[in-house]
């Protein structure tokens, strides 16, 4: 199914580029694409500015977020010219209000990880004894707001139907912590590292892609990759917002074979890799 909305989608993106592309003359200032993307996305929309925007004869301005409030914003009236989501829903609710000039295109996977102190002894066969003690402080991220949310909350319902009862425990452990106050993180620290640090929680259901980073800012931290069992398979996709030929080479790069080596090389899968295999089910 990815592999056929991908092919009506690079189609599509390739026609429009077609119709609209002009070689840039020379001296001509570069065309400027206006990316939203998912927070997770900093390295890669980094290495496209860096890398790929120079030789395409594009400079990218990018603002960052949780997918789902750059999608409010997109439908309040803002009009960027990609938005670069954590998952597919956003796109599709964009496509669905006849705001985008291509079906959603996925372009990227991501992994879910528990990241945990390492006394806390978190591990693949008591993952789920673990997160339900009454004890262990549990983060995720907000959902609606942020898919990475919504992807926490996915596997809080794999674990319900493990474990009857334990979802609704799990959402609320997770919504006390959010309504928490949140602790001022140091210079050069991420929020996240900030609350370890502050012993204010014990584990945090991230991207994988995320929780190298943790781990160097905090060597106490430990991550292991969401059991297959309750993987949601995290998929991201992008909204192509305009027909402006500089946003669509921008778009179609995603999906090259360079493209998709800096998929790789800042922590995500690249789409079309079959996900790794993991640790047994539970």
């Amino acid at each position: 199914m990815l592999r056929m909305l991908i092919s009506i989608a690079l189609s599509s993106l390739t026609l429009l580029l077609r119709a609209g592309a002009t070689s840039a003359a020379e001296g001509e200032p570069r065309a400027v694409v206006e990316v939203f993307a998912a927070g997770s996305l900093r390295g890669i929309v980094g290495d496209l500015a860096m890398q790929a925007a120079p030789d395409l004869h594009i400079e990218v301005k990018a603002a960052f977020g949780g997918s789902g409030a750059m999608r409010e914003r997109i439908e309040k009236g803002e009009r960027p010219d990609l938005l670069l989501s954590a998952d597919l829903s956003s796109p599709r609710k964009l496509a669905s209000a006849g705001l985008t000039v291509v079906p959603p295109v996925p372009f990227a996977r991501n992994r879910m990880c528990v990241v945990s102190r390492r006394d806390a002894g978190i591990t693949a066969g008591n993952l789920i004894d673990r997160l339900l003690l009454p004890s262990l402080r549990v983060k995720t991220s907000t959902p609606v707001a942020d898919p990475s949310g919504d992807y926490a909350w996915a596997i809080f319902d794999r674990i319900d139907q493990l474990r009857p009862g334990a979802g609704p425990l799990l959402k609320s452990k997770a919504n006390a912590v959010m309504n928490a106050a949140a602790t001022p993180a140091n210079a050069g620290q991420s929020a996240a590292a900030a609350l370890f640090a502050s012993r204010l929680i014990d584990a945090s259901i991230t991207y994988c892609s995320a929780s190298a980073g943790l781990e160097k800012e905090l060597p106490e931290l430990t991550s292991l990759v969401v059991p297959a069992a309750l993987d949601p398979n995290p998929v991201y996709g992008i909204a192509v917002l305009s027909n402006k030929p500089a946003a669509l080479k921008l778009a179609l790069f995603l999906l090259s074979e360079k493209g998709q080596q800096l998929i790789a090389k800042n922590g995500l899968v690249p789409l079309l890799l079959n996900p790794p295999d993991r640790t047994p089910p539970l």
